[in-house]
């Protein structure tokens, strides 16, 4: 579904942010993107997205990441933001959730009946009429998980998922995600969601891949970590 290639990219000449990354995440898998800051996920993300451009080649579902083929890269591609506040920004969890399927050309009656599919899915009927400046910040993140879902992406992208929710609502994304059957990147500091949700990890240090592996062996490989500025998720620290 994904695949980088040789992918380089600088935000200053001669300093890379980004450098000759080259991997692949096929279909249905959940990877994880782990690294300290400045590692370079954030640049990973919007490379996949083209909303930077490098050097090298980047294919999503076989169409390389290029300008004439954003629209359609983009309509394969959720991307759920670490900032819900900047993914809702109609009235209520409706209006979000229709505005997409509907600027596709669904009709406001169609794109209604996939949001409640939608909803019912995720055990969030409850939230559908409700105004979200009203929405706790748990809701927040599980709208905004749900205004992508109604967009029936082939991917998930996702940018720090759990951060700053409180441990109910933090499970329930955990749930929701392992619910997914998308292929999922899913970018966080957050180790032990990480360990709940994906089963390949991606570790990134300097904007080069540091390790590529299972979730299991990456995530209890203590040297491996510490020497890329991260430590054991919380529940395998003795």
């Amino acid at each position: 579904m994904i695949e980088f290639s040789n992918v380089t990219f600088c935000y200053e000449p001669g300093v890379p942010a980004v450098q000759n990354l080259s991997f692949t995440v096929r279909s249905g898998e959940s990877v994880g993107l782990i690294g300290a800051n400045g590692a370079g996920k954030s640049t990973l993300m919007q490379l996949l997205l083209g909303l930077l451009a490098g050097e090298g080649s980047i294919r999503v579902d076989g169409l390389p990441v290029e300008k004439k083929n954003l629209a359609a890269v983009r309509r394969k591609i959720g991307f759920v933001l670490q900032d819900s506040d900047n993914q809702l920004f109609m009235p209520t969890v409706l209006d979000d959730m229709v505005f997409g399927p509907c600027n596709y050309g669904l009709s406001r009656a169609q794109a209604e009946r996939r949001a409640d599919e939608v909803l019912a899915r995720l055990n969030l009927s409850h939230l559908k009429n409700r105004y979200n400046h009203k929405l706790s910040g748990g809701e927040k993140r599980m709208a905004a998980i749900a205004t992508i879902l109604v967009m029936a992406p082939s991917i998930i992208v996702m940018d720090e998922p759990t951060t700053a929710l409180d441990p109910v609502n933090r499970r329930a994304v955990i749930n929701a995600v392992n619910g997914l059957s998308q292929t999922k990147l899913i970018a966080s500091h957050d180790l032990d969601m990480i360990l709940d949700t994906c089963t390949r990890v991606i570790v990134l240090s300097h904007g080069e891949i540091a390790a590529d592996g299972p979730a299991q062996t990456i995530l209890r490989d203590q040297a491996l970590l510490e020497a890329n500025r991260l430590e054991l998720p919380l529940r395998l620290q003795k």
